[in-house]
């Protein structure tokens, strides 16, 4: 009786078509292509833009990430931010932001754009100003 599964030089393959392999970071070190790792530095840049652009009104607050959504906190959006006015916190949701719908292109660089989106308007309602209010002809290069 012979095994379905060949082996490969004493190496296990997977569901016989080759051998498994591990990420080129290997088991020690983090995936730097990974869901959380892309989110966090996509959501760091735009929190540091703004930090550096509104140093005076957003001093002294804490801007973090959560998997997914809490139950405290208020907001226009509560599946993809929460803003605390008394604690001066504004948390992300990761999950909900990347697993939104409704790209209407689905790729990285949109996706990116969607994780900006999110902070800005999170800061945005925070603050209790307009988008267009809070970095006036930043964007009317578009």
């Amino acid at each position: 009786m012979t095994s379905r599964t060949p082996r490969t030089q004493g190496r296990p393959t997977r569901h016989g078509r080759r051998p498994i392999r591990s990420s080129i970071t290997g088991p020690a070190l983090a995936n730097p292509q990974s869901r959380v790792t892309k989110f966090e530095a996509d959501a760091r840049g735009a929190v540091e833009f703004l930090q550096r652009a509104l140093p005076e009104e957003l001093h002294g607050v804490q801007i973090g990430f959560q998997t997914v959504p809490a139950a405290t906190g208020e907001s226009s959006m509560p599946m993809l931010y929460s803003i605390d006015r008394a604690a001066r916190s504004i948390m992300l949701y990761r999950m909900p932001i990347q697993r939104s719908k409704g790209l209407h292109v689905d790729d990285d660089e949109h996706r990116r754009y969607f994780v900006e989106h999110c902070v800005y308007r999170a800061v945005c309602e925070y603050l209790g100003r307009e988008p267009w209010e809070l970095l006036p002809g930043r964007f009317d290069h578009y």
